[in-house]
């Protein structure tokens, strides 16, 4: 049945769906790749970046902890720096301020992970869209030429199936990527809160 055919040959048969299933798989393809620099990078900076804010905080005090992090494109700077325009305020104040702060930090590492969860949960209905729409085309064809054979009706179903799998292809890495994302942002808040509660008492009591 598809002996001599290619994998392209064989996707080409699966339809328009199967095209449009090709473009989400490319998309979901550079959002996992971007995605995972920036939760890379995020890490690296948040890591890299917290015991050198400690130290300048303990040697140089929070002026010259502010002017560092001015300098730095860590998530932590732009935390720290919330809470020390509200220095000598309180801890309540100090504290919403760099909640605040570590949200919008969160809402970027976020950025494109509702697209890559969209993709992973509607990408296998539309291969069974495409299905549907091989599945009405073969049987239309065999009452068409009424003397058609099983063969070249299994032949017909066979390539509509191919817009399913490809569905599949596309959902199964969509989906997991989005789980991994989800939970590794998860841990990123923790990581980032946990950094940014060593300074709050320090910018609260400070004037």
């Amino acid at each position: 049945m598809f002996e001599n055919l290619s994998f392209i040959g064989l996707l080409q048969k699966g339809g328009v769906t199967v095209i449009a299933l090709g473009v989400l798989s490319v998309i979901s393809l550079a959002i996992m790749l971007e995605r995972a620099w920036a939760f890379r990078k995020f890490r690296q900076g948040l890591k890299a970046f917290s015991p050198a804010l400690s130290k300048t905080v303990k040697d140089g005090g929070l002026t010259a902890a502010s002017a560092l992090c001015g300098a730095n494109d860590s998530p932590l700077a732009p935390v720290f720096l919330s809470g020390y325009t509200k220095r000598g305020k309180g801890r309540e104040e100090v504290s919403t301020a760099m909640e605040l702060a570590g949200r919008a930090e969160l809402q970027r590492l976020e950025r494109f992970l509702g697209a890559l969860g969209t993709i992973g949960s509607t990408a296998p209905f539309i291969g069974l869209f495409g299905t549907v729409l091989g599945i009405i085309r073969a049987f239309s064809d065999m009452a068409l030429t009424q003397g058609a054979s099983p063969a070249a009706v299994a032949d017909g179903i066979a390539e509509a199936l191919v817009a399913t799998a490809t569905g599949l292809f596309v959902a199964i890495p969509a989906t997991m990527a989005y789980n991994y994302f989800v939970r590794s942002a998860s841990r990123c808040a923790l990581e980032l809160e946990t950094s940014a509660s060593e300074f709050t008492d320090r910018i609260a009591g400070e004037k």
